[in-house]
C-alpha cells in the first residue's frame, strides 16, 4: 500500500505539471483524497500518527512511496510535453537553489499542513483534504514524495543530479517535524 500511495501522488504529481497553477494544485488534492480513501500508506500521512518508536516502519513506508513515484515519472516520460518540462524545472530549481535549512522549515509547513489534512479526514471532513494540497503546492513548500516524484521524472529524463537526493533528505526531515507539530501543540485534544 505504500508504493500504491506513491504512485497516487506521482499521478496528482503528473497533473500539476501538465496543468500548473491553482488549477494543477486542486487536481493534485485528488491524490490525496485517493490516499485516504484508499486507506494507502503515505510517509506525510502516517509521520505525525505512529509512535516514534515506528521510524523503521516509517522509512519502509517512504521507500514504498518513492517506488510508487518512480513507477508514475516513467508513465510521465511517455505524457510529457513542454508545459511538463517547464514546471518541472521550476520547482527542480527552487528545491536545489534552498539551502538546507530552508528546506527544513518549509518543509515543516506542509508536514503540518498533511496532517490537519488527514486529522480532519479521521474526522470525517474532507474538506482540509482538498484546500490543504493546494494551500501548500501553492506557497511553494515541498513535500517529500511528491518530490521524490520530480526527482524520479529527472531521473527517467537524464537530468538527475545527486544535490536532489540532499535536497529530498532535508524536506523528509522538514516533512516529519512539520507532521508532529499538531500532536506537540494539541496534546491529548489530537489523540481524541
Amino acid at each position: 500500500m505504500s508504493v500504491f500511495a506513491g504512485l497516487l501522488i506521482g499521478i496528482a504529481g503528473l497533473v500539476y505539471l501538465r496543468v500548473g497553477g491553482l488549477a494543477g494544485a486542486i487536481l493534485f488534492a485528488f491524490g490525496l483524497l485517493c490516499v485516504v480513501m484508499c486507506g494507502a500508506q503515505l510517509y506525510t500521512g502516517k509521520a505525525g500518527y505512529l509512535p516514534y518508536r515506528d521510524v523503521v516502519r516509517l522509512v519502509v513506508m517512504l521507500a514504498g512511496n518513492a517506488v510508487g513515484c518512480l513507477l508514475a515519472a516513467y508513465i510521465t516520460s511517455y505524457v510529457a510535453n513542454d508545459a511538463v518540462a517547464a514546471n518541472l524545472d521550476a520547482i527542480l530549481t527552487s528545491r536545489l537553489a534552498a539551502s538546507w535549512h530552508a528546506l527544513i522549515v518549509t518543509s515543516a509547513g506542509t508536514g503540518m499542513i498533511m496532517t490537519l489534512a488527514v486529522y480532519g479526514a479521521r474526522r470525517n471532513n474532507f474538506l482540509p483534504l482538498l484546500f490543504g494540497v493546494p494551500v501548500f503546492i501553492m506557497c511553494g513548500l515541498p513535500h517529500c514524495v511528491a518530490d521524490a516524484y520530480y526527482y524520479g521524472v529527472a531521473l527517467i529524463a537524464d537530468d538527475f543530479k545527486v544535490a536532489m537526493l540532499e535536497a529530498w533528505a532535508w524536506a523528509i526531515v522538514g516533512n516529519y517535524i512539520g507532521c508532529n507539530i499538531p500532536r506537540w501543540f494539541m496534546g491529548k485534544a489530537f489523540e481524541a
